[in-house]
């Protein structure tokens, strides 16, 4: 029986109708999709996957897709409609209760969750980075740094942070909690 998206609300269909890239067309081919809101996360993300899962995300057939923001919610408007497994792996911009919890009630399904810290003050990815990885980040990045901290200068140099990390500490990164728990919801 197909299944249309007809019924998916107008101002999600004009979101992906404006959509330059094919994010839209690898999340309705997928059966299970972790979405991120940007290229830091994305970077390091199938390196979290391999060191909580121990194999890849592809070997798992799971779909890692940067959304380019928090337009998290006009991918989980087709994942309601076509039943795609989806971990929305987010920040909790200060505050998780607000953005994570009360946001998203209408999309509370068995195969569909938000995973964000819970802890206020861990209130964006890097600071959760800099939170399980201190003596990485002092290491890596202290020596460059003359006005800001560590944290501000990875706040501030997000995509080049996550790069220098994937390449030169890959192998040493411990994964924040809350990515854990959705690597581990999305292959169970």
């Amino acid at each position: 029986t197909p299944i249309t998206l007809a019924s998916i609300p107008e101002d999600t269909a004009k979101f992906f109708i404006k959509a330059p890239d094919n994010n839209i067309l690898q999340f309705i081919l997928s059966n299970k999709v972790i979405l991120v809101e940007g290229d830091a996360e994305y970077i390091l993300l199938e390196t979290f996957y391999e060191s909580v899962a121990g194999n890849s995300p592809h070997e798992d057939n799971v779909h890692l897709i940067s959304v380019g923001g928090t337009s998290f919610k006009r991918y989980l408007d087709i994942a309601q409609k076509l039943g795609i497994k989806t971990a929305v792996i987010r920040d909790n911009d200060k505050s998780y209760l607000e953005n994570c919890a009360n946001n998203y009630t209408d999309y509370v399904e068995n195969h569909m969750r938000i995973f964000a810290d819970t802890d206020d003050s861990i209130y964006t990815f890097e600071v959760a980075i800099y939170t399980t990885n201190t003596a990485i980040c002092e290491e890596l990045f202290g020596p460059r740094v003359r006005t800001l901290s560590v944290q501000e200068f990875m706040l501030s140099n997000k995509t080049e942070t996550a790069f220098q990390l994937l390449s030169q500490k890959k192998t040493d990164l411990n994964c924040p909690e809350y990515i854990k728990v959705a690597i581990e919801w999305i292959r169970g």
